[in-house]
Formats: C-alpha cells, sequence, structure tokens
C-alpha cells in the first residue's frame, strides 16, 4: 500500500490548534526542537504537526485530523523506543508526554497511569505501600511503549510480563472512537493490545495490577574479567538451568562505565556484569543469589540489599538521553557453547566502549501465560540476546550499525527466529512484525483489519491489515 504525505494549510493548523486543549508544535515554533528529541540521538525525524495532548478528547481530534488529512500518524508515549518509532516525516505526532497522572488504590492492588507516565512515576509511588507494577527495567522507559511490547522487567521470572498484569485500558481507535478494552469488553482487542504494541489505536489510560514487593530486594550485582567470560558464560548457564523463579538475572559483556560508585581505574576495563534481582525475603534472596558471587574471581562484588525503586534507576546512567543506540535482539533456547563464542567474539569486536552484548534469563512466571493467551511471542523462550550497539560521534554512526547488525545476524543460526518488539531486528517491516509476534502474527494482522484497515497506525513494530499483503 503506497501513503501519500500532504503539509496541512496554515488555516487547518489553525482550526487544530482551536479544537484541542494542548499545544498544537510546527517547525516554525520555538518548541519544535524539543518536541522531536529523543532518548535514541541516532534518530532524526522531522514531523509536520507535533499535537502535545491533555486529554483522551485531544488524541482523538488529532487521530482524526490526521487520518482526514492523510498525514502519517506516528504516536510518543515516553519516546524511549529504539527505532525512534514516536516520531514520522513530513506527519503528525500525538504526543502524549504531559498525560503522566498516576493513582495508586493500595488496598485493591491497582494503579490507574496516563500514557505519558514513566516507570518512575508509577514505581516510586507504589513502593510506598509495599507494592509494584510488572514494568520495563528502566526508570525512564515510557509505560506506555514497553507495556504494549510486553514489557520485560526485573519481575520477569517471579511475575511475568507486564502484559500479564494489565486490567484494563482506555484506547483512541483509527475513527476517533474512545474504548475500553478488558477481559469483559473488547476482549479481542484487549488481547492484541497485550504484546501487539500500538498496532490498534492510541493508549490514553492503563489499569495495572500491582505485586507485593520491596521496597528493598537482594541484588548479585558482581563484576568479572573479560578474559573469564567463556567459563563465567558456561557456569551461568548451569546455574540458570535450576535458578529460582524469583531471581531475574541479566549478564551483560561491557566496558565498565565512568560511574560515580566505580574507582577511576576501573573505567574502561572490558568486564563481565552480572546483575540479578531477587523478588522475595532478602535473606532468601542472599542464599538463592550466593553461586552467582562465584562464577569466576570477581573484579568487584556490589551485592547486597538495594531498594527496587534504584535497581530501576541505574539505566539513567548508564544509556543517557541523546546517545546514539542499536539494539537488537533475538531469543535463545539454551545459551549454547556457539551462542556464547559469537558474545565473546562480538565484544572483542565492539568499535566503541559503549556497547554491549546482553543475556537476559526468562522463564520462570513468563511461561506461565498459554502462549496464544496474549499477543506477546516466544513465551517459551530461555533467554534473549541483545546485540546494544551505544556510540555518541555522528561520524561512527556506519560502522556502529554495521557492527550490530554483523553480530545479530551471526547469532541467527544458533538463536529462535523471534524478536523482542523492543529491540528489534534489522529487517524489512514485514519480517520485523513476524519476528517480533511469531505464531501470534496472522491473528493480529487479521484483529488489524478490523481496527486499522488503512494501516494508519505503522509506524511501529507493524503488523499489516489481513489482506493488504
Amino acid at each position: 500500500m503506497e501513503y501519500a504525505t500532504r503539509t496541512p494549510s496554515e488555516s487547518l493548523v489553525s482550526e487544530l490548534r482551536a479544537a484541542v486543549d494542548g499545544d498544537v508544535v510546527t517547525p516554525s515554533d520555538a518548541a519544535y526542537e524539543e518536541a522531536c528529541s529523543l532518548w535514541n540521538g541516532a534518530v532524526e525525524k522531522r514531523p509536520a504537526l507535533v499535537v502535545r495532548a491533555v486529554s483522551t478528547d485531544d488524541v482523538s481530534t488529532a487521530v482524526t485530523f490526521a487520518r482526514e488529512q492523510g498525514l502519517p500518524l506516528g504516536v510518543r508515549g515516553g519516546g524511549h523506543h529504539v527505532t525512534g518509532s514516536a516520531l514520522v516525516d513530513d506527519g503528525l505526532v500525538v504526543d502524549l508526554s504531559g498525560m503522566t497522572g498516576v493513582s495508586i488504590d493500595p488496598d485493591a492492588r491497582v494503579a490507574r497511569v496516563g500514557p505519558g507516565a514513566r516507570v518512575s512515576d508509577v514505581l516510586d509511588p507504589a513502593q510506598e505501600y509495599g507494592l509494584a507494577p510488572i514494568v520495563g527495567s528502566a526508570a525512564q522507559n515510557g509505560i506506555a511503549g514497553s507495556t504494549l511490547g510486553g514489557g520485560i522487567g526485573w519481575l520477569r521470572r517471579a511475575h511475568g510480563l507486564g502484559v500479564d498484569h494489565l486490567r484494563a485500558v482506555e484506547l483512541v481507535t483509527v475513527e476517533g472512537t474512545v474504548l475500553r478494552a478488558s477481559p469483559e469488553e473488547n476482549p479481542d482487542l484487549f488481547w492484541g493490545v497485550r504484546g501487539g504494541g500500538p498496532n490498534f489505536g492510541v493508549v490514553t489510560a492503563f489499569e495495572f495490577d500491582l505485586v507485593e514487593v520491596g521496597p528493598e530486594v537482594m541484588i548479585a550485582q558482581v563484576v568479572y574479567p573479560a578474559d573469564a567470560a567463556d567459563d563465567v558464560l558456561r557456569r551461568f548457564r548451569e546455574w540458570s538451568e535450576d535458578a529460582p523463579r524469583e531471581a531475574t538475572t541479566l549478564v551483560v559483556v561491557m566496558h565498565v562505565p565512568p560511574l560515580a560508585m566505580v574507582p577511576p581505574e576501573a573505567h574502561g576495563a572490558p568486564v563481565v556484569m552480572v546483575f540479578s534481582v531477587y523478588a522475595g525475603a532478602v535473606e532468601d534472596g542472599e542464599r538463592a543469589l550466593a553461586p552467582l558471587r562465584e562464577l569466576g574471581e570477581p573484579l568487584m562484588d556490589m551485592s547486597g540489599p538495594m531498594p527496587l525503586a534504584a535497581v530501576h534507576e541505574v539505566a539513567r546512567d548508564l544509556f543517557p538521553d541523546g546517545r546514539r543506540y542499536a539494539w537488537h535482539s533475538l531469543y535463545a533456547d539454551d545459551l549454547s557453547e556457539d551462542v556464547v563464542d559469537v558474545v565473546t567474539d562480538a565484544f572483542a569486536d565492539a568499535p566503541s566502549l559503549e556497547s554491549e552484548l546482553g543475556i537476559w534469563h526468562l522463564g520462570g512466571a513468563i511461561r506461565d501465560v498459554d502462549e496464544d493467551g496474549t499477543a506477546f511471542g516466544y513465551r517459551d523462550a530461555e533467554f534473549m540476546i541483545t546485540v546494544d550497539a551505544a556510540w555518541d560521534d555522528p561520524e561512527a554512526d556506519t560502522e556502529n550499525r554495521a557492527w550490530a547488525e554483523r553480530h545479530w545476524e551471526a547469532l541467527g543460526p544458533h538463536c529462535v527466529d523471534g524478536s523482542y518488539p523492543g529491540f528489534p531486528g534489522p529487517v524489512d517491516a514485514e519480517e520485523r512484525g513476524r519476528m517480533a509476534y511469531g505464531e501470534n502474527y496472522d491473528r493480529l494482522a487479521a484483529l488489524k483489519a478490523t481496527y486499522d484497515p488503512e494501516n494508519l497506525l505503522r509506524s511501529n513494530v507493524n503488523v499489516e491489515p489481513a489482506g493488504d499483503r
């Protein structure tokens, strides 16, 4: 399908401004550059209009305007997706970042969340009651994007995915209609938004079940030398086979970042970082995570009790706004010798000290939901492997992107042919969607044909409407 792009006239823009309560930003406005700024500094897109919505009515008006004027449509929640899908060239962006309302009902253990809220906006007040949402792993992640793509976070093995704790959403369709989706209302749509991303409408409110965990959790945070990576990763694989589901672990092959907590002489050193969070009693976690502190001779061991909110804050320093990123993922059934070899070879070949490779332990409660229980695919995968290019110099774009793509492709023969929607593969749009949603893709395509038959919502990990291919 081909899409025509038309720049709206000044009179139409004036009408739009009069019809919404939020701001409408155009390229001639002083706020435009800020409105086009995303977490990933490598993304440079120039929309014709940015509607900074402050209400569901604003969203409905903006979506209707984009459809009627034939404008490409982007939706910005936290603006944290690595592909920069929040923005569209020459189109209209519905910016939800001002809709950050959060309410916590501690008795019902329910959070009601606006689409512009970040992880910290929900986690911090919930922790005052010893409760937590199941959300993405970084405090600055947008709730909307990370949840709709699945919601892989620090409590995943104990409590599953973000979508598994979603009770209901309010959503604006491409026709501008406001719907509620839940197990009782529009259940087909509710199935689709839980892992199918923003393919069916613009979600303007979320309702989550909260779980009891924190405020303090036991963490293992152990740094091993990179020259011991083969042994450390193989010992980790052995431990992971019988790991308690309360333990959620990420192993990263990286260079030590220049963080305040790290001695200056260690900055830039090649290492293997093992970071695990235990969702249970601290004393139980200390015993359960002890083997992770004995995978080799550590350079540093910073393990101990830590506030759950602080766990999520670590990513702010590691992955700052404005740095350039190209992140890709593949699922794996096991941490095979071939996967370990690709990971270690890729790290040795990295052109940037900021780049890294991650091994995310999945399983546990993620598998408690049937594979087709939500739109999220690949629940049976044991690991997710990520190739995470990060750099600061725009002149180095080609080199760093090529590194990420080359080693992602090298992982392919040893992994499942599927990727997390938050870190999609460097492939064309249809293959990207099929890799993200797996066996659920065709059902999603039929749902797309019902709710967005013209594929207006295509700036995402896209599902093409059934019959459109």
